[in-house]
């Protein structure tokens, strides 16, 4: 706290800065109103107050006539005198003196001074200098280190970097405006009104980032611009995190209203109701902070708030903070709905400064879904969140067929004893239908025992299997290509005596179609019309169940795909005989050859039906009619190709279906396949996705690195750009396909390192990580031929674990198929991986035999 002395007297702190000042006046020969300016930034908005203490000046540029030994000398001992003099003189009454520092301590922050003299001399070269040798001691000591020293280090360092960091918000040698609060901070010499400046001119500079595509060259240019926005904006939220961690909570009794209650009331209600509520969102900002007067605390409020409005901007939504920002955010809503609106001439005295931020931060038209993004709450972790997280990780792990993610999955849902506790159980009788992904998951990877195992752990628990966990084990052999599996799980269901519904009906259709049985996916369709009309036979009555169009839909679905269009029409005129009528799925499927065809008469001719049937599209009819619109646009302009793709999507909106990102992803594909040529397409697109808040998924972004890996020459730069950029590596819905297409990449485009650097990172670590061994292969030739022979070593012995759960696993799916698994595990060793590493000597004992036995 910095709170005044004795009434009538001078506190010592002040005594301290009258003589640093007295002294440099009579070093430098200057005069008192020199000496003001030099000590204010010229951004104090209100006189100085006690809670905005103004540190000694900074030093003039060095006299010529004075050479630096002695300057350094002069201004040593007179550091050290001032240092001294602090310690032994009594501390005034509430005036804490602090400790006592080193004098080795005292020297280096006088060096900084004495390095900002030097002709040449950079601030950068500085800061290095303190986070090097001035930091670590001032951290070590704490508390023992006096506010002098602390205030010195302020006035030769830390105000110059505010000041300068301006120039360049994105410049690595200047710490960023996160590091600079934190420091000030930690030294007890954060100035509101400075800092707050600071903070402003950030804000300012990313409203100024140009967000529209078309203001970039190229592809790498604007991805790159979104990916610095977005690392100035995690800067922001680092800033504030700092400054907030010196808030005093509200009391527990004040019973304040949360945003959440008084959303839904009118403006009166919720400004009229109580006169507390009539304070300004200033007053209000000052309780949070009392260790600063209120009226130090005008800029950093609008910085606040100005901040609040930035990260709520719909436009321009801030996608990469989202979950950072929300402990600012839901501050920033507590306060704002327990005063009056700000208004623009609370902060009058500011926009000289910073002349943009008015219409940034007020703008002329407020829409309603800006309203409502502006009022909505957030919310922390929940309980199906964490059901919600499981359930991603169960759906990467299914999307790269990786049964040690499921393995990892389920032990974070079971937990990692065989019986899991009470409290556990009870969160897990809750979640029914992870099991039932769980059988799915283990069934289409070919691991029927582990299927087994999750089916009995769910019945243990008192979970009974429903129709729901049949149709998953259907649905994973049908995604194993396991006809026979098919078979089987549809005996043992008939044999439980289950009643059985129509999806589950559908899953075997779609299952035998899936295997390549149309003649028993054909013979089933017919099997469930017989059933259902047999069904006032007892023998039938669980097992009977009407016909609908999603069993229709899956066998004229299976059909298109062996192209037999044929039996599907057939399929058509039967289902009109049992009075089924068509759905937009039906319609879809119908539409997708059409389209491919470019037959327009046909396509007419489906949309008029769907008229007639008071069908409308959905995000999948547009989806195909994006593949037929995007299929040929190689001879068309940019604009065109743009044009296009609005319209398409304006069509969709308009429609009321939501795009959503299958659908970018399908239209950023079609686009990648016409190379450098579509590159202004592919900006508006992301311009698209971008403008929602929303953010790119594993897939495009897998897409986007093999599009420039695909350039000739290969753009390594373009595909490393963009994953510092995106700091993808920091990203957990990245998937191992894309980081495997990003090895193989780099080492095609001779980039070997990098591709190493990320082979050990991604999937050197543990058992079970899963990459090709055509990548492994691209890796190994280079670094063979290169010679380094200890990369090689870890590029095999990483091999080695992700082949093992990938070798049992073709060897037990050969002897569930009637052989002994040998002729599999010979087929896993003869790749050409394996061939390379023995013909060089990589491989050691138990591998080498292995091999040798696999390819005799």
């Amino acid at each position: 706290m910095r709170e005044l002395g004795i009434a009538g007297s001078v506190c010592l702190r002040c005594q301290l800065r009258q003589l640093v000042t007295s002294r440099v006046r009579t070093r430098r020969g200057i005069s008192n109103s020199s000496t003001a300016a030099a000590v204010d930034d010229g951004h104090t908005d209100t006189q100085p107050q006690k809670g905005d203490w103004i540190p000694p000046p900074s030093p003039a540029p060095p006299n010529p006539h004075h050479p630096i030994a002695s300057r350094r000398s002069s201004s040593v001992a007179m550091f050290k005198s001032i240092v001294q003099n602090q310690a032994q003189m009594p501390a005034a009454p509430g005036v804490s003196s602090g400790g006592t520092a080193s004098i080795e301590l005292v020297k280096d922050v006088a060096r900084i001074q004495t390095m900002m003299e030097r002709e040449g001399a950079t601030l950068a070269q500085a800061y290095a200098y303190f986070e090097e040798t001035v930091y670590p001691q001032v951290a070590k000591d704490g508390s023992g280190v006096p506010q002098i020293v602390k205030n010195q280090i302020a006035a030769v360092l830390l105000n110059r970097l505010a000041l300068e960091k301006p120039r360049d918000f994105e410049s690595v040698e200047l710490p960023t405006v996160t590091r600079i609060t934190e420091i000030m901070i930690e030294l007890d010499v954060l100035r509101p009104s400075a800092w707050a400046t600071l903070v402003l001119g950030l804000v300012q500079h990313i409203y100024r980032q140009d967000t529209v595509p078309d203001a970039y060259a190229s592809l790498k240019d604007y991805e790159t611009a979104m990916a610095r926005r977005d690392a100035l904006l995690r800067d922001l939220l680092g800033a504030w995190r700092a400054f907030c961690a010196q808030s005093v909570p509200p009391k527990e009794d004040s019973h304040e209203k949360t945003p959440e209650a008084d959303e839904g009331k009118s403006k009166s209600d919720r400004t009229g109701a109580k006169p507390q509520q009539q304070a300004t969102l200033q007053k209000a900002f000052g309780a949070m902070f009392p260790q600063y007067l209120v009226p130090s605390l005008l800029r950093p409020t609008f910085a606040a708030f100005a901040t609040y409005k930035l990260l709520t901007d719909t436009f321009n939504p801030a996608r990469a903070t989202s979950g950072d920002a929300a402990p600012f955010l839901q501050m920033m809503k507590r306060l704002i709905f327990q005063t009056r609106p700000p208004r623009r001439e609370d902060f009058k005295p500011i926009f000289d400064t910073f002349p943009d931020l008015p219409r940034f931060v007020w703008p002329k038209k407020q829409g309603r879904d800006e309203v409502k993004a502006f009022l909505s709450p957030i919310s922390g972790q929940t309980f199906s969140q964490k059901k919600n997280s499981i359930h991603r990780q169960l759906g990467n792990a299914v999307k790269s067929r990786d049964p040690e993610m499921v393995k990892k999955a389920w032990l974070e849902f079971w937990g990692d004893t065989a019986n899991p506790d009470a409290s556990r159980v009870r969160e897990l009788v809750q979640w029914p239908d992870l099991f039932d992904y769980f059988i799915l998951a283990y069934t289409m990877m070919r691991r029927p025992q582990r299927a087994i195992e999750v089916w009995n752990n769910m019945e243990r628990i008192g979970i009974k299997a429903t129709t729901k966990t049949w149709t998953a084990m259907l649905n994973g052999c049908a995604k194993a290509n396991n006809a026979r599996g098919v078979k089987t799980v549809w005996d043992k269901l008939l044999a439980s005596g289950l009643r059985l519904d129509a999806a589950i009906w559908t899953a075997r259709i779609h299952g035998l179609f899936a295997c390549r049985e149309p003649q028993a996916g054909l013979r089933a369709l017919d099997e469930m019309a017989k059933y259902w009309n047999a069904r006032d036979d007892p023998r039938y009555a669980a097992i009977a169940v009407k016909p609908a169009v999603e069993a229709v839909n899956a066998a004229i679905s299976g059909l298109f795909r062996l192209n037999r269009e044929a039996d599907a029409t057939k399929v058509l005129a039967w289902a009109s005989k049992q009075g089924i009528n068509p759905d937009i799925y039906t319609f879809n499927i119908l539409l997708r050859p059409l389209v491919r065809r470019g037959d327009m008469k046909a396509i007419d001719e489906i949309f008029a039906t769907m008229r007639d049937a008071n069908v409308h599209a959905d995000v999948a009819t547009f989806t195909v009619l994006l593949e037929g619109t995007l299929s040929n646009i190689s001879d068309l302009p940019p604009a065109q190709v743009i044009s296009l793709v609005e319209r398409i999507l304006a069509a969709m909106k308009s429609s009321g279906v939501e795009i959503n990102m299958q659908t970018y992803a399908k239209i950023l594909y079609l686009l990648l396949r016409e190379g450098d040529r579509a590159e202004e397409p592919v900006k508006a697109v992301l311009a698209h996705i971008w403008r929602r808040g929303l953010e790119l998924t594993s897939h495009i972004y897998t897409m986007l690195a093999e599009h420039y890996f695909s350039r000739d020459p290969p753009d390594a730069a373009a595909v490393t750009a963009l994953i510092e950029n995106r700091r993808l590596h920091d990203n957990r819905g990245i998937d191992r396909v894309f980081w495997d297409r990003v090895v193989k990449g780099y080492c095609q485009a001779g980039e070997v390192r990098r591709a190493l650097a990320i082979f050990d990172r991604v999937f050197s670590v543990g058992e079970g990580s899963t990459i090709t061994f055509g990548t492994l292969y691209e890796l190994l030739r280079p670094l063979v031929e290169a010679g380094d022979v200890e990369a090689a070593m870890r590029v095999v012995e990483a091999a080695r674990k992700i082949g093992k759960a990938e070798e049992e696993a073709a060897a037990a799916g050969h002897q569930r198929h009637g052989g002994g698994g040998v002729g599999e595990g010979k087929r896993f060793w003869k790749h050409r991986f394996w061939h390379l590493a023995y013909e060089h000597g990589l491989m050691r004992g138990p591998l080498v035999e292995r091999f040798r036995k696999a390819n005799v």
